[in-house]
């Protein structure tokens, strides 16, 4: 086969996508509707990077340990590379709700025996040392967590080859054919932007603007992060979360948040949305927002797509006649199974792929709310 992709979308997924392929010697064409890379749901100014334990260790849990063990390997390669990526290991402390909670990551460190240098449970004193800020419970401590600023991630991973991949930005796709063995991307004029036996869609919620993928059951979530004011150096210098999270400060910045809602197109940023990230701050740092006003704040809003498991959906898709070749009803479409799951023999046109339904390795602001366990 021939080694060329088309792939649409230029934040974390398609970046991502674009960077692994072309480091096995495959041709990419980036299609990217804005300007540039990360300038959707990519372009927060932080991200959270950890994995998410469970006492089970559900998939969700193996998911995110592997993408977190991974993204710290890949970090550090673009990094030898020369690769003007920003983030920062500066630990990850994630407190305890309650009681009940403390005493479920404290059996979870105890079941999963994690090596000391990845997880460990540090009790109410320790924790407000590592936080340097009068927290009000223990929690888990991830000594090689941290924070990545994800444009820069976007950016660095497509300069890495950057000679394989011919980048077109400021182009959106309108429509996508696949007349013989090439698939097609077409712009709202019906010129050809791109053509190449391999298609992945990377752009999130809009995929589904596409006749084969319009039966995924995708959904946008809208995530508002807060923005204050900080001085290099100042407390936390970790990473904090406690049903949410706020990071060191970044650039002057320290980002904190983060709202989640679901079918919410708004995109102007909300003065309630502030008022409820405040108060996710001071149940992380009691008092941090003392004389902080919401109406007074900066932050940014982004859109993340959401599957129904909130696992990521990938692979070759699946074509809804070729589930129910009579007619698939709307009640079929909607409970079609993803198409990480569909046998082989269902698929057609198996070179056409979807990533990044959502985004597990560094947890962006804003991004979903976990399960239980893991919050």
């Amino acid at each position: 086969m021939n080694q060329h992709a088309i792939v649409i979308g230029a934040g974390l997924a398609g970046s991502s996508a674009a960077e692994r392929l072309a480091a096995r010697g495959w041709k990419i064409d980036l299609i990217e509707r804005a300007h540039a890379p990360a300038q959707g749901a990519s372009g927060n100014v932080a991200g959270v990077l950890r994995p998410l334990p469970s006492l089970d260790d559900n998939r969700l849990a193996r998911l995110t340990r592997a993408g977190f063990e991974h993204a710290c390997r890949h970090f550090a390669a673009l990094t030898a590379a020369g690769q003007a990526l920003r983030w920062g290991q500066t630990g990850v402390l994630h407190l305890a709700r309650d009681e009940t909670h403390a005493a479920t990551q404290q059996r979870v460190v105890e079941i999963r025996k994690a090596a000391a240098d990845q997880l460990y449970f540090v009790d109410r004193q320790q924790a407000r040392k590592l936080a340097a800020w009068p927290v009000a419970s223990g929690g888990w401590w991830f000594p090689g967590g941290g924070w990545v600023d994800p444009g820069s991630l976007c950016r660095a991973n497509l300069a890495r080859y950057a000679t394989a991949i011919t980048a077109h930005y400021a182009a959106e796709v309108a429509q996508i054919d696949r007349p013989a063995d090439l698939w097609r991307a077409r712009n709202a004029a019906g010129d050809v932007i791109a053509a190449a036996p391999v298609l992945i869609l990377a752009n999130a919620t809009t995929a589904r603007h596409f006749a084969v993928t319009a039966h995924l059951p995708l959904r946008a979530a809208r995530g508002q992060v807060s923005h204050l004011a900080a001085t290099a150096g100042s407390a936390p210098d970790v990473v904090v979360c406690r049903l949410g999270y706020v990071t060191p400060a970044i650039d002057g910045l320290r980002c904190a948040g983060a709202t989640f809602s679901v079918d919410d197109g708004e995109a102007a940023l909300r003065e309630s949305d502030h008022a409820e990230n405040l108060a996710k701050l001071d149940f992380i740092l009691p008092g941090y927002g003392n004389g902080i006003q919401a109406r007074d704040l900066a932050g940014r809003v982004g859109f993340r797509p959401l599957s129904p498991d909130r696992l990521p959906m990938i692979g070759a898709i699946g074509d809804a006649a070729a589930i129910d070749p009579d007619a698939p009803s709307p009640s079929t479409l909607r409970n079609a199974a993803p198409a990480r799951s569909l046998p082989d023999q269902r698929l057609r046109r198996p070179r056409h792929r979807l990533v990044g339904s959502r985004r597990r390795t560094a947890r962006l602001p804003g991004h979903r709310r976990p399960p239980a366990a893991a919050r």
